[in-house]
């Protein structure tokens, strides 16, 4: 060790920096408190000018006919900002629910997992699924589960195409969530199968069924043909099989506080008479220089709902301007999932997505919105089953804590190394 290496060891001992003057600079709220008083006033100018665009756009909206409204959306092309395409129901309305059946049943299944930890030296990963099933009328009854599944084994922990070749992903991050999700869909199946065979159904999921972030990850086709192909989409044909006249099942997924805009490209898209090559050129996401489109940018669906829609009342029904987005090699995902409406549960502004032959059939849409209302008013605000299920489902942060040192205590006794990252030991031990 060098003379000047020693000196430094000495003179620091075995702490990670020499003694300093660690003196704490508190933070000048004289000089804090100047910009936000001059950024509050820019707001208040701001948001009064917004209020008054925002109550023109509705104005203006309010007098678009559905045909209008459905040939300008069919035809906005490729613009700036996502445009949802509207249908008979029009651009911008408010429809009150029907009562619900007498004798009706509500299921839900969510889930939760434990990723691939890469500084654990057990690979694995681990999904729980929890469900509720909750009966109405005459015979009142509910259910619940909870059913975790560890994952340690390659077949497991890799996805493979079925072709014999060597090439394999690891299932972790996205990959996972959307595993996840195709399990869910697919232990709905079963409880629903498992319900009554003929009291109506309403079949909640929480989130979203079109994989749009995964789309954007660079997976090969095989990926795509085993968990949308292969599993989802025969999962939705089982269920979309069980309904029947006699025992209606309708199937919907449930996203709270959503942040899309795509109804309010659709009333930008029926407001402006741009094309869409103007629009590219002189329009963004969330402004224009085009005085029309100007006045209606900026908003986004939950704010419109929000003051249109009474609690129970469900917008129109939509069809996403996400839809051609793909997934893997051309392979279109969400297809089937690309209606939705916009429900105000009484306490916020919900996106439900229908599969398409829900959809497409105007009293089993209809029966959904009424059971979906209902379940809301129980729930005070939220479905009583998605909430029941997620509380069968989550896994805490003490729980991931506890299933790490399972982990490590079995390797232990079954005589297995268990070396742990210099990170994760360094995380736990402090500095000073």
């Amino acid at each position: 060790m060098s003379p000047a290496a020693s000196a430094t060891n000495a003179s620091f001992g075995s702490r990670p920096f020499p003694d300093c003057d660690r003196t704490l600079m508190a933070l000048d709220f004289g000089q804090t408190a100047r910009q936000m008083m001059s950024a509050m006033g820019e707001l208040s100018t701001t948001a009064r000018s917004r209020r008054q665009r925002f109550a023109d756009t509705l104005d203006r909206a309010s007098a678009v006919t559905p045909d209008d409204a459905s040939q300008r959306t069919a035809s906005a092309g490729n613009r700036p900002f996502i445009v949802a395409c509207t249908g008979t129901e029009g651009l911008l309305d408010s429809i009150p629910p029907l009562p619900a059946p007498d004798d009706w049943i509500a299921v839900s299944v969510d889930g939760s997992h434990i990723d691939v930890d890469r500084h654990l030296p057990l690979r694995c990963y681990l999904i729980n699924l929890g469900g509720c099933t909750i009966t109405y009328g005459a015979d009142p009854n509910c259910q619940f589960f909870s059913e975790p599944t560890l994952a340690t084994g390659d077949s497991d922990l890799y996805l493979r195409p079925d072709d014999g070749s060597n090439a394999e992903t690891p299932i972790s991050g996205a990959l996972l969530g959307a595993l996840r999700t195709v399990r869910e869909v697919e232990r709905l199946d079963d409880a629903v199968e498992q319900s009554s065979p003929t009291t109506p159904l309403l079949a909640l999921l929480d989130g979203t069924l079109a994989f749009w972030d995964i789309q954007r990850g660079s997976y090969p086709r095989y990926v795509a043909d085993t968990l949308v192909n292969d599993r989802l989409r025969g999962a939705l044909a089982r269920l979309r099989a069980a309904s029947r006249r006699d025992r209606p099942v309708a199937l919907a997924a449930y996203t709270s506080r959503p942040q899309t805009t795509e109804v309010a490209g659709a009333v930008r898209a029926c407001l402006c008479v741009s094309n869409p090559v103007e629009c590219t050129r002189r329009c963004s996401a969330r402004r224009s220089d085009l005085a029309q489109c100007d006045g209606a940018a900026g908003f986004d669906d939950r704010e419109l709902f929000d003051a249109l829609l009474e609690p129970g009342h469900r917008s129109p029904l939509y069809q996403t301007g996400r839809r051609a987005s793909h997934f893997a090699l051309d392979l279109a995902v969400g297809t089937e999932w690309s209606r939705f409406y916009y429900v105000n549960s009484g306490t916020e502004i919900a996106r439900v997505e229908v599969p398409d032959w829900v959809a497409e059939d105007p009293e089993l849409l209809a029966m959904g919105h009424a059971m979906l209302a209902k379940q809301c008013e129980l729930g005070l605000g939220y479905p009583v089953v998605i909430s029941e299920a997620h509380e069968q489902a989550v896994v805490s942060g003490h729980d991931r804590e506890e299933f790490r040192k399972m982990a490590l205590m079995l390797m232990e006794q079954n005589g297995l190394p268990t070396p742990e990252s210099a990170k994760t030991v360094s995380k736990r031990l402090p500095w000073v």
